[in-house]
């Protein structure tokens, strides 16, 4: 099969590391330099990974919330206002039609258990795993499984039920729902159970984080292990580096303040695994 690849472009790419104390390019600055310089079948790849800030706008804009807070995204509110109109022209995610259309019918959503920003993450990564590329489809498997283990954990914690909380549908949520182990039984099938239930006893907050984050980090870095110069090294490049940005603006502070949003958020029900992929901010 054929693929492009981008010696000059992922040459010239800074270095970066998770810790790093200063990029010299913002996220809007990177995205414009993926417009610029990637084939348009290898962009499409990339803009799925950009397509958490439109599900965000797109649940304010459901709710009746208007105004435009992010530029990362693909989409404007325009475009949701165009395309759940009468003068829709389908440029938008299948799965953003399905969400709106469920959001919207009484009869369809008298059923929904969970909250409605659970909902729409499941939709986006059942979205994202039809993916024909193998490194999308290795890091949404495991960011879903990750995020999913983190949430089986938490629920435990603050004695909340688990499956109004899980993303999806697989081995991983079955297991954390009739499993009483500490590993939920997924020690075997996933290598990095145990480190990973580790950190969750990790009383340090943003210790506890970092720690998260630098195991998604070293999976980018081993999925890609053999790759050079191709869209997957763009992709686990723009993955690292909504990381480091941000880390990059989170003080001990901001961190104490977002923690402590995160347990409130999660002790009242609200949908908690977004806290668990928080993107750079658009900067």
């Amino acid at each position: 099969m054929f693929r492009n690849y981008y010696y000059y472009f992922i040459a010239g790419l800074q270095d970066i590391f998770l810790d790093d104390t200063e990029i010299n390019f913002t996220m809007i600055d990177f995205k414009q330099m993926l417009i610029d310089h990637l084939q348009p079948e290898d962009y499409e790849l990339a803009e799925l990974l950009f397509l958490p800030y439109d599900n965000e706008e797109l649940l304010r804009f459901v709710k009746g919330d208007i105004e435009h807070k992010n530029d990362l995204g693909p989409f404007t509110v325009q475009d949701f206002e165009i395309e759940f109109s009468d003068e829709k022209q389908g440029i938008l995610p299948s799965y953003m039609y399905e969400f709106v259309e469920l959001y919207r019918d009484e009869e369809l959503s008298k059923d929904i258990t969970k909250s409605w920003e659970t909902v729409l993450t499941e939709m986006y990564y059942e979205y994202v795993l039809q993916s024909k590329n193998k490194f999308l489809k290795q890091w949404f498997e495991f960011n879903q499984n990750l995020s999913n283990i983190l949430i089986g954990q938490n629920c435990r914690d603050y004695n909340l039920e688990v499956e109004k909380q899980l993303i999806g549908d697989n081995f991983v949520t079955n297991e954390i729902i009739k499993s009483n182990a500490k590993d939920f039984g997924l020690d075997v099938e996933l290598s990095y159970v145990s480190e990973l239930i580790t950190l969750t006893d990790n009383e340090n907050l943003l210790a506890r984080e970092k720690g998260l984050d630098q195991l998604k980090w070293d999976k980018v870095e081993e999925i890609t292990l053999f790759d050079y110069f191709t869209i997957e090294v763009v992709l686990a490049y723009t993955i690292k580096l909504d990381m480091a940005y941000r880390w990059l603006e989170l003080d001990e502070e901001t961190g104490r303040q977002m923690f402590g949003k995160i347990i409130n958020d999660l002790k009242s029900g609200f949908e908690f695994p977004k806290e668990f992929a928080i993107n750079g901010k658009n900067k």
